[in-house]
């Protein structure tokens, strides 16, 4: 029973929906700028693989 006294009640949640809104568009935002940059700049994701130049020597 002491576990469940730990966690916060739905009342005040509901006060601090203002907070929780913040923390989670403080982490977002950055995380998606910087995606949309990343992407913007290289033209591939962080999961995709590079692409591959073109061969400009001749094999022997």
């Amino acid at each position: 029973m002491r576990m469940l006294e730990k966690f916060p009640s739905v009342e005040s949640l509901r006060r601090k929906r203002g907070a929780i809104a913040g923390f989670t568009a403080g982490v977002a935002v950055p995380l998606m700028l910087a995606g949309l940059l990343l992407v913007s700049f290289r033209g591939y994701g962080i999961m995709d693989d590079a692409p591959v130049p073109p061969q400009v020597y001749t094999s022997f």
